[in-house]
């Protein structure tokens, strides 16, 4: 049985389809790398500037004083946070949080709904004043009040 244009075509399309299936999956693995690099540079500067602010705190402080050496204490650990964000990428976050997941399942999804519901209430309150002005029914009188005006 000799192959046909109309038996290659199928493999060709599949070829081409895994092709752009790699290929987009590589552009998203760059871009995620992409933004934990961001998202790691903005950590690493707020670390250090709350370092600086623990130093500053912990000077003003009488030397050995306990609450000065609690403070020393807080900006080494803030100077170890920020080391081991250096070796942060996109596969290691992966894992970890694929790690942390499986060892406590219900620990991530109260944190994963709790990150939920906060991202909810963020872009609820960035709604706009649209949201402020529409109707209600109040429960109470029984009237149609606008938000805001309770009286």
């Amino acid at each position: 049985m000799a192959t046909t244009d109309s038996d290659t075509l199928p493999d060709a399309m599949r070829e081409k389809a895994s092709a752009v299936a790699g290929d987009a999956r590589d552009m998203a693995h760059e871009k995620a790398d992409e933004t934990v690099g961001a998202a790691r540079d903005r950590a690493q500067d707020e670390l250090r500037s709350a370092r600086s602010a623990t130093d500053a705190a912990a000077e003003e402080l009488p030397e050995g004083s306990l609450q000065a050496e609690a403070l020393s204490q807080a900006s080494g650990l803030l100077d170890t946070a920020v080391a081991s964000l250096n070796d942060v990428d996109f596969d290691t976050l992966a894992q970890d949080v694929s790690h942390f997941a499986r060892r406590n399942p219900l620990l991530f999804l109260g944190g994963a709904a709790l990150a939920g519901f906060a991202a909810a209430r963020f872009l609820k309150a960035g709604d706009g004043s649209t949201a402020r002005r529409a109707p209600t029914q109040d429960p109470w009188s029984g009237h149609v009040v606008q938000r805001g005006d309770r009286s």
